[in-house]
Formats: C-alpha cells, structure tokens, sequence
C-alpha cells in the first residue's frame, strides 16, 4: 500500500530540519536574539507532531517499528563516524577531523552514553562527551514508546485529563533529574518531551488548528517573542532560565510553523518551495544524521566561511555561504543514499527493509 503523506506535516518538518542545520551555523551569532528564536521550536515542534499523528499502537509491534526507523539510522551514523574516525587515524588531514573526541573510547562511551550535551557523571566525576544532533534520535525513541505506554492507559471518568496529569509529572520529572544527572540515551529529554507530544494530540484530538483565531496567531507570536528574550532553550540539555515559559514558548511557536505550513500548502503557486520543503521534511530524519556527520567529522564548514571572508570581508555573508553548505551537503548525502544498498536501509527502513516480508 502506498504511504500517503499529509503535506503540511512535511512541510512544517522541512522548515524545523532546515533551522536545526541553521540553529547549528551560526557561528558567532549563536548568542543572538535570532539564534533564540529558532531554539525556542526547532526541536519541540518535532514531537508536537508527532504527537499530532498519534494512532494507539501496540506495544512490541510499535518497539519493533521504531528500533528499525530511529535506533537503526542511530547506529548507521555511529558506524559511519567510526569509519570516517578510523580514515582521519589512518590519514590525518584537514578535511576529515573529529572536532568532539580524540580516540575510540570516547567515541564509543559517547555513542552508547547518547547524550547532546556534554556531562559529568555523578560520583565517579566522568565527562561524557555530546553524541551531538543525533541525541533527538534516541530521545524520540523513548519518548514515544513511554508516550503509547501512557495513552494506552483506560480510565474510568476523565480520561483525557488523568493522561494529562502522568504526562506533566513525567515532564516534571525530566526537568527534576537534569539537576542532578544526565541519563543516557537521552533520557530526561524523552521525559520533558511528553508535555510536546500531548499537545500535539490535542491539537488534533480537539481540531484546534482548524480554528481561525487572529487573536490566537498574536497571542502566539508574542509568547514567542517574550521566550526569545530570556535565552536559548536547549532541549537536549533542559537548559532555560524558565522551564515552564520554555514549554509555553515551545508550543505557541510550533502552534504558529504549523499555521504558517498549512498556510504554505495552500499556495499552489508556491509548488516548487512546497516541494523542497517537504522533500527536507520527509527525510528529516535522514537529513539529521548526515547533518551530524558534516558538524562532527567533515571540517568544509570553516574553509566556507574563511573563503567567503576574504572575498566579501562580510561576516554575515559567510555565515549565509556556510548554512547554505550544510543544508546542501545533508541534501545530497540523503540523495545519494537512497542508491546504497544495505546503507539505505539503516536510514530508509519504510522503503529499503533489511528483511523483505513475506507475502
């Protein structure tokens, strides 16, 4: 059967994969008012829709989909990051080059720890070195399968709300362990997440998006703008001054790159922008992986940014020149990988299975 894909939901993870690279390429501008901005939904608005989507799965069947569509591209890209290790060890150059770890062991404890930012571990005082971007991986792993577990829960009277009170004391919980340890595989994010994933729900379970409220777009877009203001929201690492505001901000600003998608896909003479759009969006996850390997091992990056300085003398220039790079590169990579045999089936499981099913 073919996979019919709601557009606007693609279009609106196009534009959040295409702020992620961005968010990622700011270079000096990362303590930026703008850089704020994008940290505020690029990553809450992933689980918001996914929390849209939701279906009631069960159990193994839905552990067993999501190992194959994110812990495979997960161990994909370590592979891969071990390999391009392996060529820098054997090679050295300054095109290949780890920028996070020095040696094997700590690539390995950093891609079994699966964390985004770095970390002590109580106790025995060890750093953990990030994993980096693809920490959302493992995050929306666990996240999602302690989000089924939650909603495939039957209560008598109030259903909706007892769900809505577990799901804000595991959000609770998420923000409560970050003050005291990092745990692996990202787990205090899968647990704040839960709150993004519930209003996703909700928007569809109470068809919010299909009302038109120009007061709700204004309200939105000033929460917004308030978040912005207080800092750069990780969620990798729950770092924010206002936990609580972060969840606010994170919400009101998918709520409007969800409006402003829906919007888009009505514009049939924006055909060629939707396309691009959705072509980023149906491959986020691809997209993410092959970003990961271009900011950790390829070091192109600043070799863009130097060359456009000394051409333009233009800082902001070079940082345009060098997210258009990024965004280019994590194209082609999805691109080219789709021709790979074995390759293409750690990243595109839906369409390349390891095991053919049986008919």
């Amino acid at each position: 059967m073919k996979n019919h894909r709601i557009e606007w939901i693609d279009i609106a993870r196009g534009i959040a994969i295409l702020f992620v690279i961005i968010g990622h390429s700011l270079g000096n501008y990362f303590s930026s008012y703008f850089a704020n901005l994008i940290y505020v939904f690029h990553m809450p608005i992933f689980f918001v829709l996914s929390g849209y989507l939701y279906k009631e799965k069960k159990k193994i069947k839905f552990l067993k989909n999501s190992f194959f569509n994110l812990i495979m591209p997960y161990i994909g890209t370590v592979l891969i990051a071990f390999i391009l290790f392996t060529i820098y060890k054997l090679h050295n150059n300054s095109i290949i080059a780890p920028s996070r770890v020095n040696t094997y062991g700590q690539l390995s404890v950093s891609a079994l720890y699966g964390i985004g930012a770095s970390a002590k571990l109580p106790l025995i005082n060890y750093s953990i070195i990030p994993i980096g971007a693809i920490w959302f991986l493992l995050a929306f792993f666990i996240g999602t399968q302690l989000f089924n577990i939650i909603m495939t829960l039957k209560f008598n009277s109030n259903d909706l709300l007892m769900k809505g009170i577990i799901i804000s004391c595991f959000t609770f919980l998420g923000t409560y362990l970050q003050t005291y340890i990092y745990l692996p595989w990202s787990i205090n994010a899968a647990l704040f997440s839960q709150i993004f994933f519930f209003v996703g729900y909700l928007l569809k379970k109470k068809s919010i998006l299909k009302i038109k409220s120009k007061i709700a777009i204004f309200v939105a877009t000033m929460i917004w703008l308030m978040t912005a203001t207080i800092g750069l929201f990780g969620l990798d690492n729950l770092q924010f001054p206002n936990m609580y505001l972060a969840i606010v901000g994170g919400c009101a600003s998918s709520y409007l790159v969800i409006k402003l998608s829906m919007l888009l896909d009505g514009f049939w003479k924006l055909k060629s922008l939707k396309k691009v759009l959705c072509f980023f969006g149906a491959e986020s996850l691809c997209i993410f992986c092959f970003h990961l390997i271009d900011l950790d091992f390829i070091q192109i990056w600043p070799r863009v940014l130097n060359h456009v300085l000394q051409l333009s003398n233009s800082y902001f220039l070079a940082i345009v020149a060098g997210s258009v790079y990024r965004i280019l590169f994590a194209a082609i990579a999805t691109l080219i990988v789709k021709y790979i045999p074995i390759v293409r089936s750690f990243y595109m499981h839906r369409k390349f299975n390891f095991i053919k099913n049986k008919i």
